[in-house]
């Protein structure tokens, strides 16, 4: 008698439950909104990139990094390309505007003095762009020790259909 009276509740307690998510305007969807994940073999890299550059990140592990916080992008594209849309939350760096001399204010005042052992995540356009390279070695040479480089860059977390932070409406 115990188990048919616990099954009732179990199934009554569902349906109170299903009933209520069908009406309420902040729903839980019945079927989530998964994107597929990447398929290719590893990140994306350039055709020749130089013995000691920070690795390279794939689609999946930028995203997974992105989504658990805790890690810095930083976006090294021209400031126009920046605000038509990069990656929420990301720092503009502009690799082309980085400062003559020491670049170790220069980046202390970008990231508010963060510790050199933060972990980053460069980017810059995708795989026809090198400044998250260059950038990257910069950062490097100044003592930044978790660097990675997601040479996908911001075409292809937005061909992915992951979200994009626009300050300005720019056309295509």
């Amino acid at each position: 008698m115990a188990i048919k009276q616990a099954f009732y509740i179990l199934v009554i307690s569902a349906v109170i439950g299903f009933g209520l998510n069908l009406v309420r305007a902040d729903r839980i969807p019945w079927v989530g909104q998964w994107r597929t994940l990447h398929t290719g073999e590893g990140p994306v890299k350039p055709p020749d990139p130089e013995p000691g550059d920070p690795p390279f990140v794939t689609i999946d592990q930028a995203q997974l990094e992105f989504n658990s916080g805790g890690t810095i992008f930083v976006d090294a594209r021209d400031p126009e390309e920046f605000d038509c849309g990069t990656i929420p939350g990301s720092v503009s760096i502009p690799f082309d505007y980085l400062p003559e001399g020491a670049l170790a204010p220069f980046f202390d005042s970008c990231f508010g003095g963060i510790p050199y052992d933060s972990r980053i995540i460069v980017f810059c356009s995708g795989d026809e762009c090198d400044l998250s390279i260059h950038l990257a070695r910069n950062l490097q040479a100044e003592g930044y020790t978790d660097l990675a480089i997601f040479f996908g860059g911001a075409r292809e977390w937005e061909r992915f259909g992951l979200p994009m932070e626009r300050r300005v409406e720019c056309g295509e």
